[in-house]
Order: structure tokens, then sequence, then C-alpha cells
């Protein structure tokens, strides 16, 4: 987590404001009713709902509350990887999360579902039954459905691949079934929700498919180098490094075993670029559906690599995380060194901006660089 901190610091989304004004307001559409509202982040009720009934609903409590979500859920994730595959995995992937894209998005936009979303998806890869993995998709999806249903689909691919599985189009099958069958009667109870309380969503995430494909290949060609780094950041390093291990260890019956896992990692790296390809933010989307992965790195790195060369490189992979930048793509790149992580520490314990600062959410906005396009309002 030192190393988290180091390699990211800290800042909040930009719709922070906007995320306090619907968990003040739970149950209640606090936005207008134009087209452009921001109301899609309602779909958000989970952590919409726990805001409010903690009383952290203002906008410097929201962000202090996902980022104690984000500790604590890496800290349960580590002990349910401890208790389901073993010290030497839950050990590897502290060291993948330290450094991972999703730790990185979710330090930075605090506020965002995002350690709650991509945390359900590396759980459905480390629970045991087929029920616990449904009840982390409804959890998603009154979180994140979006997202978490294309993340559904990649957990599955992962349990079906892990070394000890067998009958594996059986496993990934039923896994599918539970995790995507979750997300939407998660998404279907917002919606009973939603009727419930007559709100009605003027501008859905979907609603930014209006911007067409032309303006998402200029969006995402900006910067693409910058792209294609933050998929994966440091990360980068580590598949790599086991991919070396892979080959050099390719006549090693233990290795030929791992093959179903690395065609997952395949598999799952280039099927999220999908849902990348019609999105404005970049890393947050592809770093939250590839999620499940994680525990996959962890599992090839135990298999791959002997203990004591792990250790050296766990550490070797900490070092790098504190000397290499965290950051995040929107179009453009943003990093750590463009934050004030002081000043927002402040903001998260005491609620008080720098003086003279503008506004909340044009001061939230302030350190990047990127330009939000204009989502068509219609006809």
């Amino acid at each position: 987590m030192a190393v988290a901190v180091v390699h990211n610091g800290l800042w909040a989304t930009p719709n922070l404001e906007s995320f306090s004004l619907a968990a003040a307001g739970f149950g209640t559409s606090p936005f207008d009713a134009s087209a452009n509202a921001g109301d899609y982040i309602l779909t958000d009720t989970s952590l919409l709902g726990v805001a409010r009934l903690l009383g952290q609903s203002t906008p410097h409590a929201f962000a202090r509350l996902h980022l104690a979500l984000l500790c604590a859920g890496w800290a349960a994730l580590v002990l349910l990887a401890w208790r389901r595959r073993g010290l030497a995995v839950a050990r590897t992937l502290t060291v993948v999360l330290a450094v991972s894209p999703v730790v990185t998005v979710s330090m930075q936009w605090l506020g965002q579902p995002d350690p709650l979303t991509a945390g359900c998806g590396i759980a459905m890869v480390l629970v045991r039954r087929r029920w616990a993995v449904l009840a982390l998709g409804v959890l998603a999806g009154l979180t994140h459905p979006e997202q978490a249903v294309v993340m559904a689909f990649a957990a599955a691919v992962v349990v079906a691949s892990l070394p000890e599985s067998t009958q594996r189009l059986r496993t990934a099958t039923f896994t599918a079934l539970a995790a995507v069958g979750g997300v939407l009667l998660g998404r279907a109870l917002t919606e009973v929700w939603f009727r419930f309380h007559d709100i009605v969503i003027q501008r859905p995430r979907t609603a930014y498919l209006e911007l067409g494909a032309g303006a998402f290949v200029d969006h995402h060609t900006q910067q693409p180098l910058g792209v294609v780094w933050t998929l994966w950041g440091p990360l980068w390093i580590v598949l790599v490094g086991l991919a070396a291990a892979a080959v050099l260890r390719r006549s090693d019956p233990a290795v030929r075993a791992l093959r179903p896992l690395w065609i997952a990692v395949a598999v799952v790296t280039v099927g999220a670029l999908i849902p990348v390809a019609v999105t404005l933010d970049e890393t947050r989307v592809y770093s939250v559906v590839t999620a499940p992965l994680l525990v996959g790195l962890a599992v090839l790195a135990t298999r791959l690599v002997r203990p004591r060369v792990l250790l050296v490189g766990s550490i070797a992979t900490l070092v790098v995380g504190g000397i290499i930048p965290g950051g995040f793509a929107t179009g453009v790149t943003s990093w750590r060194s463009q934050l004030d992580s002081p000043a927002m520490a402040v903001f998260l314990l005491r609620g008080e901006q720098p003086e003279g600062s503008p506004p909340l959410t044009f001061w939230l906005l302030s350190p990047f660089d990127f330009t939000i396009p204009t989502v068509p309002s219609g006809p």
C-alpha cells in the first residue's frame, strides 16, 4: 500500500460533486431533466446507498469512503487468496495490486466505483462456490453494470483456465452464467428501485455511443503510446518477464500445463480492447474489466518462478513501482506528478480546498489536460 501511494498519489474524480449530490439525495434524482444530465451515475446504487447510510455523502467524505473501501477490499482479497490458493499466491497478488492500473485509477479518481467493481471481479476467481459468484455478480451489477458484465465473462475465462480446473468448457459456461446472471439481476434490481422512486435516467452511459466511430478514433489516437502503456503500467514488465520464463521452461510438463491460463491471458487482454474502443476512459475501463486476470498473473508467477527468484522479482517490481509514476489515459495521459496529493490529503481529512482554488469540480479538473467531448443532445 505504501508503494501504491508513492506510485499513484491521491486525487478525486471530477464527478465527485455529482456523486455527493446523488448520495445525499439517495432515492431521488438531483439532476435536471436535460439530455446532458450526468444522471447515469445513479446506477451506482450500492455505494451511493452505503454513503447515505453511513452519513458519508459530503464530497470529501464520499471520496474518503472509497479510499477506505480500496484498503479494506485489498486486505480482504489478499486474505481470500491466502485461504484459497496459498500464501505464495496471496503475497504475489499483493505485489501485483500495488502496481496495477486498477489501483492507480482507484486512487487518482477517488469516488468512482472502480474499487468495488474490480474487487468483485477478482473475488469471482477466488471464491469456491457458484452461489458466491452469483452474489458477487449482483453486487457488481448494483455498482457498475456496463463494466461488470464484460468483467464477468473475463472472470469465467480465468476460472476455467486455472491449472486445477477440469471440464474447462463446462466450468467456463456455468461460471459465466452465475457471474453474468448476477450482474443482470443486480441491474434489474436497480431498475426496480428506479421505478419505485420514479427515477428516469436521461443520459445513460450508452449515450456516448452517439459520438460516432470517428470521434472515438480521434480520442484514442491523441497519445496512443500513453494509452497503451497505461493499460497495464508496470505490469507490462511482469507480463514480459513471465512470458520469458515460460519460453525458457517450455519443455517442463508443469509449464505446459499452464498453457490454458496463458490462452486466457491472451483472450482477455485482447478482448477487453472492444469495450475500450467505445469509451472515453481507456485505462479505467480496461483495468476494471481485466481485473480477474490479476489472480491469473499471480498464479503464473508462483508456478513459473522459483521462490527465491520470485522474492527478488517481487521486490524489484515494488521498487520499479515506486520509481515509475502511475498514470491513466482519457484520450491524453495524466500522471502522478500532475496531482497535488498533499492538498488532496487535507481535503480528504477536513474537506478544505487550497486557499484561492476554484469551485470543487473545476479544482478537481485543474490537473488534467483532457477535453471531454460533448454528447449530441438529439432532436
